[in-house]
Protein backbone atom coordinates (compact mmCIF):
# COMPACT_ATOMS: atom_id res chain seq x y z
CA UNK A 1 0.00 0.00 0.00
CA UNK A 2 1.25 3.46 -0.87
CA UNK A 3 2.88 5.17 2.09
CA UNK A 4 1.28 8.43 3.18
CA UNK A 5 3.97 11.06 3.14
CA UNK A 6 4.17 13.76 5.81
CA UNK A 7 6.92 15.62 3.93
CA UNK A 8 8.20 15.84 0.40
CA UNK A 9 10.83 13.15 0.39
CA UNK A 10 8.87 11.80 -2.58
CA UNK A 11 6.73 13.81 -4.98
CA UNK A 12 3.67 12.87 -7.02
CA UNK A 13 2.11 12.70 -10.46
CA UNK A 14 2.45 15.22 -13.27
CA UNK A 15 0.06 18.17 -13.37
CA UNK A 16 -2.04 18.96 -16.39
CA UNK A 17 -2.02 22.75 -16.21
CA UNK A 18 -4.98 25.03 -16.76
CA UNK A 19 -4.78 27.96 -19.10
CA UNK A 20 -5.84 30.80 -16.82
CA UNK A 21 -3.34 32.81 -14.77
CA UNK A 22 -3.90 35.04 -11.80
CA UNK A 23 -0.38 36.48 -11.51
CA UNK A 24 2.44 36.02 -9.03
CA UNK A 25 1.61 35.45 -5.37
CA UNK A 26 3.71 35.04 -2.24
CA UNK A 27 3.47 32.30 0.37
CA UNK A 28 3.83 33.09 4.07
CA UNK A 29 7.55 32.33 4.05
CA UNK A 30 8.32 34.57 1.07
CA UNK A 31 8.37 31.95 -1.69
CA UNK A 32 6.78 33.35 -4.81
CA UNK A 33 4.50 31.23 -6.97
CA UNK A 34 2.19 31.67 -9.94
CA UNK A 35 -1.42 30.61 -9.68
CA UNK A 36 -2.18 28.85 -12.94
CA UNK A 37 -5.67 27.73 -12.11
CA UNK A 38 -7.91 28.63 -9.19
CA UNK A 39 -9.84 25.73 -7.76
CA UNK A 40 -13.35 25.81 -6.35
CA UNK A 41 -12.75 23.47 -3.41
CA UNK A 42 -11.91 24.05 0.24
CA UNK A 43 -8.60 24.41 2.06
CA UNK A 44 -7.37 21.36 3.93
CA UNK A 45 -7.73 21.38 7.70
CA UNK A 46 -4.99 20.13 9.98
CA UNK A 47 -5.17 16.33 10.04
CA UNK A 48 -6.65 16.07 6.55
CA UNK A 49 -4.83 14.79 3.48
CA UNK A 50 -4.08 16.57 0.22
CA UNK A 51 -3.79 14.45 -2.91
CA UNK A 52 -1.08 16.25 -4.83
CA UNK A 53 0.02 15.93 -8.47
CA UNK A 54 3.56 17.17 -9.06
CA UNK A 55 6.43 17.34 -11.49
CA UNK A 56 9.71 19.22 -11.26
CA UNK A 57 12.53 19.68 -13.76
CA UNK A 58 15.71 21.68 -14.30
CA UNK A 59 16.73 24.36 -16.81
CA UNK A 60 17.63 21.68 -19.37
CA UNK A 61 14.07 20.41 -19.26
CA UNK A 62 15.25 17.19 -17.57
CA UNK A 63 12.52 15.84 -15.32
CA UNK A 64 13.96 15.09 -11.89
CA UNK A 65 10.81 13.51 -10.59
CA UNK A 66 7.29 13.03 -11.85
CA UNK A 67 4.81 10.83 -10.08
CA UNK A 68 2.92 10.35 -13.31
CA UNK A 69 5.50 7.62 -13.76
CA UNK A 70 4.76 6.41 -10.23
CA UNK A 71 1.15 5.84 -11.16
CA UNK A 72 -0.83 8.18 -8.91
CA UNK A 73 -0.79 11.35 -6.80
CA UNK A 74 0.74 11.32 -3.35
CA UNK A 75 -1.05 11.97 -0.07
CA UNK A 76 0.33 14.67 2.22
CA UNK A 77 -0.88 15.10 5.77
CA UNK A 78 -1.66 18.75 6.54
CA UNK A 79 -0.29 20.06 9.81
CA UNK A 80 0.04 23.44 11.49
CA UNK A 81 3.78 23.77 10.82
CA UNK A 82 3.33 24.29 7.09
CA UNK A 83 2.42 27.98 7.33
CA UNK A 84 5.66 28.81 9.16
CA UNK A 85 8.05 26.43 7.41
CA UNK A 86 10.65 28.98 6.32
CA UNK A 87 12.16 28.27 2.92
CA UNK A 88 10.20 25.04 2.52
CA UNK A 89 7.73 24.36 -0.26
CA UNK A 90 5.38 23.06 2.43
CA UNK A 91 4.42 26.72 2.90
CA UNK A 92 2.98 26.73 -0.62
CA UNK A 93 0.91 23.65 0.12
CA UNK A 94 -0.49 25.56 3.07
CA UNK A 95 -2.11 28.18 0.80
CA UNK A 96 -3.58 25.78 -1.76
CA UNK A 97 -7.17 24.61 -1.85
CA UNK A 98 -8.70 21.74 -3.77
CA UNK A 99 -8.40 22.34 -7.53
CA UNK A 100 -5.60 24.93 -7.31
CA UNK A 101 -2.66 24.58 -9.74
CA UNK A 102 0.58 26.51 -9.27
CA UNK A 103 4.06 26.89 -10.69
CA UNK A 104 7.22 28.15 -8.97
CA UNK A 105 11.00 27.90 -9.14
CA UNK A 106 13.47 27.03 -6.42
CA UNK A 107 17.21 26.45 -6.31
CA UNK A 108 18.39 22.92 -5.70
CA UNK A 109 20.38 24.18 -2.71
CA UNK A 110 17.29 25.67 -1.04
CA UNK A 111 15.19 22.59 -1.80
CA UNK A 112 17.57 20.24 0.00
CA UNK A 113 18.30 22.67 2.82
CA UNK A 114 14.77 23.76 3.73
CA UNK A 115 12.44 21.03 2.43
CA UNK A 116 14.39 17.79 2.44
CA UNK A 117 16.62 18.99 5.31
CA UNK A 118 19.53 16.91 4.06
CA UNK A 119 22.88 17.47 2.31
CA UNK A 120 22.87 17.58 -1.47
CA UNK A 121 23.97 14.17 -2.81
CA UNK A 122 27.29 14.23 -4.72
CA UNK A 123 25.62 13.24 -8.00
CA UNK A 124 23.13 16.14 -7.83
CA UNK A 125 23.91 19.47 -9.54
CA UNK A 126 23.81 21.96 -6.66
CA UNK A 127 23.68 24.93 -9.08
CA UNK A 128 20.45 23.79 -10.73
CA UNK A 129 17.23 25.76 -10.53
CA UNK A 130 14.13 23.62 -10.49
CA UNK A 131 10.69 24.47 -11.83
CA UNK A 132 7.74 22.91 -10.01
CA UNK A 133 4.26 22.32 -11.40
CA UNK A 134 1.80 21.03 -8.85
CA UNK A 135 -1.87 20.92 -8.04
CA UNK A 136 -4.26 19.63 -5.41
CA UNK A 137 -6.50 16.96 -6.87
CA UNK A 138 -8.56 16.22 -3.77
CA UNK A 139 -8.72 16.62 0.01
CA UNK A 140 -9.68 13.68 2.23
CA UNK A 141 -10.27 13.00 5.88
CA UNK A 142 -8.95 9.79 7.43
CA UNK A 143 -11.88 7.69 6.22
CA UNK A 144 -11.60 9.10 2.72
CA UNK A 145 -7.85 8.54 2.44
CA UNK A 146 -8.21 4.93 3.55
CA UNK A 147 -10.83 4.35 0.88
CA UNK A 148 -8.52 5.96 -1.70
CA UNK A 149 -5.63 3.79 -0.55
CA UNK A 150 -7.71 0.66 -0.89
CA UNK A 151 -8.79 1.65 -4.39
CA UNK A 152 -5.17 2.33 -5.38
CA UNK A 153 -4.09 -1.05 -4.04
CA UNK A 154 -6.83 -2.85 -5.93
CA UNK A 155 -5.92 -1.08 -9.16
CA UNK A 156 -2.25 -1.88 -8.66
CA UNK A 157 -2.93 -5.55 -8.01
CA UNK A 158 -5.20 -5.77 -11.05
CA UNK A 159 -2.53 -4.18 -13.25
CA UNK A 160 0.20 -6.45 -11.90
CA UNK A 161 -1.97 -9.49 -12.57
CA UNK A 162 -2.72 -8.36 -16.12
CA UNK A 163 0.95 -7.57 -16.77
CA UNK A 164 1.99 -11.00 -15.45
CA UNK A 165 -0.51 -12.78 -17.72
CA UNK A 166 0.63 -10.84 -20.78
CA UNK A 167 4.30 -11.40 -19.94
CA UNK A 168 3.78 -15.13 -19.49
CA UNK A 169 2.18 -15.37 -22.92
CA UNK A 170 5.14 -13.52 -24.45
CA UNK A 171 7.64 -15.72 -22.61
CA UNK A 172 5.99 -19.00 -23.62
CA UNK A 173 5.87 -17.87 -27.25
CA UNK A 174 9.56 -16.90 -27.16
CA UNK A 175 10.55 -20.23 -25.58
CA UNK A 176 8.49 -22.15 -28.17
CA UNK A 177 10.23 -20.32 -31.00
CA UNK A 178 13.65 -20.98 -29.48
CA UNK A 179 12.94 -24.69 -29.02
CA UNK A 180 11.64 -25.04 -32.58
CA UNK A 181 14.54 -23.13 -34.13
CA UNK A 182 17.05 -25.27 -32.25
CA UNK A 183 15.22 -28.58 -32.82
CA UNK A 184 14.84 -29.16 -29.08
CA UNK A 185 12.17 -31.63 -27.99
CA UNK A 186 11.14 -30.33 -24.58
CA UNK A 187 8.28 -31.06 -22.22
CA UNK A 188 6.28 -28.25 -20.65
CA UNK A 189 4.52 -28.22 -17.29
CA UNK A 190 1.11 -26.66 -16.64
CA UNK A 191 2.79 -23.59 -15.17
CA UNK A 192 4.92 -23.01 -18.27
CA UNK A 193 8.31 -24.47 -17.31
CA UNK A 194 9.90 -26.26 -20.28
CA UNK A 195 12.55 -28.90 -19.62
CA UNK A 196 14.66 -31.60 -21.22
CA UNK A 197 16.07 -34.51 -19.20
CA UNK A 198 19.57 -34.94 -20.62
CA UNK A 199 20.71 -37.70 -18.26
CA UNK A 200 18.64 -40.08 -16.16
CA UNK A 201 19.49 -40.56 -12.51
CA UNK A 202 18.81 -43.32 -10.02
CA UNK A 203 16.34 -43.83 -7.21
CA UNK A 204 13.42 -41.72 -6.09
CA UNK A 205 12.89 -38.19 -7.27
CA UNK A 206 13.46 -35.20 -5.03
CA UNK A 207 10.39 -33.82 -3.25
CA UNK A 208 9.42 -30.56 -1.61
CA UNK A 209 11.19 -30.41 1.71
CA UNK A 210 14.20 -32.37 0.45
CA UNK A 211 17.64 -30.93 1.13
CA UNK A 212 19.43 -31.10 -2.23
CA UNK A 213 22.80 -30.26 -3.76
CA UNK A 214 22.68 -28.96 -7.33
CA UNK A 215 25.33 -28.03 -9.88
CA UNK A 216 24.24 -25.51 -12.49
CA UNK A 217 25.13 -23.13 -15.29
CA UNK A 218 22.77 -20.31 -16.20
CA UNK A 219 22.33 -18.03 -19.18
CA UNK A 220 19.69 -15.70 -20.55
CA UNK A 221 17.67 -17.16 -23.43
CA UNK A 222 19.50 -16.06 -26.60
CA UNK A 223 21.83 -14.16 -24.29
CA UNK A 224 24.98 -14.28 -22.19
CA UNK A 225 25.92 -16.58 -19.33
CA UNK A 226 25.65 -15.09 -15.86
CA UNK A 227 26.59 -17.82 -13.34
CA UNK A 228 27.91 -21.35 -12.88
CA UNK A 229 28.79 -23.56 -9.97
CA UNK A 230 31.55 -25.13 -12.09
CA UNK A 231 34.86 -23.27 -11.85
CA UNK A 232 36.05 -24.44 -15.27
CA UNK A 233 32.81 -23.36 -17.00
CA UNK A 234 32.88 -20.00 -15.21
CA UNK A 235 36.38 -19.39 -16.58
CA UNK A 236 35.38 -20.57 -20.05
CA UNK A 237 32.34 -18.25 -20.17
CA UNK A 238 34.17 -15.25 -18.73
CA UNK A 239 32.13 -15.12 -15.51
CA UNK A 240 34.77 -16.42 -13.09
CA UNK A 241 34.95 -14.71 -9.68
CA UNK A 242 38.31 -14.74 -7.94
CA UNK A 243 38.15 -16.16 -4.43
CA UNK A 244 34.72 -17.75 -4.83
CA UNK A 245 34.30 -21.31 -3.58
CA UNK A 246 32.80 -23.21 -6.50
CA UNK A 247 30.71 -26.33 -6.09
CA UNK A 248 27.09 -27.55 -5.81
CA UNK A 249 24.48 -25.24 -4.32
CA UNK A 250 22.74 -26.73 -1.28
CA UNK A 251 19.16 -25.71 -0.49
CA UNK A 252 15.83 -27.09 0.64
CA UNK A 253 13.19 -27.52 -2.04
CA UNK A 254 9.83 -25.80 -1.73
CA UNK A 255 10.96 -23.12 0.72
CA UNK A 256 11.34 -20.28 -1.80
CA UNK A 257 15.07 -20.15 -1.17
CA UNK A 258 15.53 -20.38 -4.95
CA UNK A 259 13.48 -19.20 -7.92
CA UNK A 260 10.15 -20.91 -8.62
CA UNK A 261 11.53 -22.47 -11.79
CA UNK A 262 14.09 -24.34 -9.72
CA UNK A 263 11.63 -25.45 -7.05
CA UNK A 264 9.45 -26.90 -9.79
CA UNK A 265 12.23 -28.19 -12.03
CA UNK A 266 14.43 -29.99 -9.50
CA UNK A 267 11.54 -32.17 -8.24
CA UNK A 268 11.43 -33.68 -11.74
CA UNK A 269 14.87 -35.20 -11.15
CA UNK A 270 16.37 -38.04 -9.14
CA UNK A 271 19.93 -38.31 -7.87
CA UNK A 272 22.47 -38.00 -10.67
CA UNK A 273 19.97 -36.70 -13.22
CA UNK A 274 20.79 -33.79 -15.48
CA UNK A 275 18.37 -31.46 -17.24
CA UNK A 276 18.02 -28.18 -19.06
CA UNK A 277 15.33 -25.87 -17.67
CA UNK A 278 13.76 -23.10 -19.74
CA UNK A 279 12.36 -20.75 -17.12
CA UNK A 280 9.76 -18.05 -17.99
CA UNK A 281 10.53 -14.72 -16.36
CA UNK A 282 7.57 -15.04 -13.97
CA UNK A 283 9.17 -18.18 -12.55
CA UNK A 284 12.54 -16.44 -12.29
CA UNK A 285 12.99 -12.78 -11.29
CA UNK A 286 10.00 -11.26 -13.08
CA UNK A 287 10.20 -7.49 -13.64
CA UNK A 288 13.17 -7.16 -11.27
CA UNK A 289 16.64 -6.61 -12.69
CA UNK A 290 19.46 -8.77 -11.33
CA UNK A 291 22.70 -7.10 -12.29
CA UNK A 292 23.85 -6.10 -15.75
CA UNK A 293 22.95 -9.41 -17.45
CA UNK A 294 19.54 -10.39 -16.09
CA UNK A 295 17.28 -7.56 -17.22
CA UNK A 296 13.61 -7.18 -16.24
CA UNK A 297 11.43 -10.04 -17.57
CA UNK A 298 14.41 -12.15 -18.66
CA UNK A 299 13.79 -15.77 -19.66
CA UNK A 300 16.52 -17.93 -18.10
CA UNK A 301 18.06 -21.24 -19.16
CA UNK A 302 19.74 -23.53 -16.63
CA UNK A 303 21.73 -26.70 -17.17
CA UNK A 304 21.35 -28.47 -13.82
CA UNK A 305 22.57 -31.65 -12.21
CA UNK A 306 21.01 -33.06 -9.05
CA UNK A 307 24.21 -34.14 -7.32
CA UNK A 308 22.63 -35.42 -4.13
CA UNK A 309 19.43 -35.68 -2.11
CA UNK A 310 20.38 -35.41 1.55
CA UNK A 311 18.16 -37.49 3.80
Amino acid sequence: MRILLKGLALLGAVLFLGSCSEGELTATNGLKYKLLKAGEGEFAKNGEYLLVNMEYKDENDSVWLSSEKNGSPIALLKDSTWENSVGSINSIFAVLKQGDSVQFSLSCTDLFKHTFKSPIPPQVDSTATLTFNMGVEAIYDMEGIRAWQQQQQQQLMAKQKEDAINQKEEDLAAIAVYLEENNIDAQTTETGLSYVITQEGEGEKATNGSLVRVNYTGNVLNGPYFDSSYEEIAKEKGIYTEGREYGPLEFRLGTRSVITGWDEGIVLLNKGAKATLYVPSGMAYGPRQRGATILPNSILVFDVELVDIIK
